[in-house]
């Protein structure tokens, strides 16, 4: 990717690809069940952070990982390359699929995490606005769950789509199967989320198909420090539609950084 730095890491065997951009205090960011909207739009965090960025296994460059069946797995084997990468304080924003890793790193490590970004967040049951199921939606119509702005996707997805890019859609479509396939959920998060007390931004965009934006109120009456910001006809790609959300991001963890 453009703008990034990209390194791989061992991790209990798994070679991890870890992109970083930029200087300064640490800024990780957990991404969503896919990796074909890149990345590009996060640069402008860089300017003052060191972002870092990496692939989950089974998804964009980093190597397959079969034996990942669960959410916590993921969860953990990021609590190893936190270790290897020597994080001892840093700012973590979580996107989807990665928001809920992002949650439940910020609930085991809460002296870790300074402060917390969710950006529609998938974890928790809603039963009066409940998350898409992308599996049951037929494959011609994904993209337009994923954004209310298809031009996103301009230069990303080839059309009409080559075998490369549809076996590595299969690939990361299977590695999301393996945890999400019988609920895409977590019904004991509740539970848990009030010992996320660092300050924590709940972003959404109010045309978001795949997890309603009424979810964010939810989420943020969970936690005991967290403010939510919409975002005005931006779907579930948040970032990646709207500069606006970047920035706001910014800002957000910008706040009261340690000299």
């Amino acid at each position: 990717m453009a703008g990034y730095r990209e390194d791989h890491y061992d991790v209990n065997g798994i070679d991890t690809a870890v992109f970083t951009a930029g200087d300064g205090p640490a800024l990780v960011f957990l991404h969503g069940g896919g990796t074909v909207e890149g990345f590009d739009s996060l640069l402008p965090l860089a300017e003052h952070a060191k972002l870092i960025v990496p692939n989950h296994p089974g998804f964009g460059a980093s190597a397959d990982d079969p034996g990942i069946d669960s959410y916590h797995d993921y969860v953990l084997h990021y609590l190893d390359l936190f270790d290897i990468l020597g994080l001892d304080e840093f700012s973590l924003i979580g996107f989807s699929l990665g928001g809920y890793f992002a949650a439940m790193l910020a609930i085991e490590q809460t002296n870790h995490v300074r402060r917390l970004v969710l950006a529609s967040p998938l974890g928790l049951r809603v039963p009066e606005h409940p998350a898409v199921d992308l599996f049951s939606v037929p494959d011609e119509e994904v993209l337009g769950y994923l954004t209310a702005d298809m031009s996103v996707f301009d230069g990303k997805v080839p059309m009409p789509p080559t075998a490369e890019f549809l076996a590595e859609r299969y690939r990361e479509a299977t590695s999301l199967a393996r945890i999400a396939w019988k609920r895409n959920f977590d019904p004991k998060l509740p539970r848990w989320l009030h010992r996320i007390a660092m300050p924590t931004l709940v972003v959404w965009g109010d045309a978001d198909r795949v997890h309603p934006v009424e979810q964010a109120e939810v989420w943020a009456g969970h936690l005991p420090d967290a403010r939510v910001k919409r975002f005005p006809g931006v779907g579930h790609l948040i970032f990646v539609e709207s500069r606006a959300a970047v920035d706001a991001v910014g800002e957000f963890v910008g706040a009261e950084v340690p000299a």
